[in-house]
């Protein structure tokens, strides 16, 4: 077969398999929701632990715990280093590019020691196909 045959045959094919349909709009898949809670929980577990949990921030992330610039761990207001963290609820919304959501958790020290209560509120973009925290902010609540 020629080559011009074969690029005509091409441009053919092509031509047919283009749909004039239009893909309708649907909800954020189940899995989406899941990954960027993951990433939510997986920044106050990495504190908790005294992990640096980096690779869940944005180059160039800001974070406020309390009122007052973050730069190092621990990032969430009330959590110190050892003792246990967990989430005891979250919200969230997610945009193709943009997740924004807030999470209430709780923290125990190892041995003895004052709980901590906070509130953070998180801004996600979406990089290289995963969230990342761009902006954290977190307060402590009063209990």
């Amino acid at each position: 077969m020629k080559p011009l045959t074969r690029l005509a045959l091409l441009g053919v094919l092509a031509g047919c398999a283009h749909s004039t349909q239009t893909v309708p709009m649907v909800q954020a898949p189940l899995l989406e929701n899941e990954n960027a809670r993951g990433v939510m929980s997986g920044a106050l577990l990495a504190d908790a632990a005294g992990k640096d949990g980096d690779t869940l921030y944005m180059v160039g992330a800001t974070v406020v715990a309390d009122g007052l610039p973050v730069r190092l761990p621990p990032r969430f207001a009330g959590v110190r280093r050892g003792g246990t963290a967990s989430v005891t609820g979250v919200t969230l919304e997610i945009t193709p590019y943009l997740a924004w959501g807030e999470m209430e958790y709780h923290w125990a020290p190892a041995a003895g020691g004052t709980p901590a209560y906070g509130r953070a509120t998180f801004v996600m973009e979406r990089a290289g196909g995963s969230w990342r925290i761009k902006h954290l902010h977190t307060s402590s609540l009063r209990r």
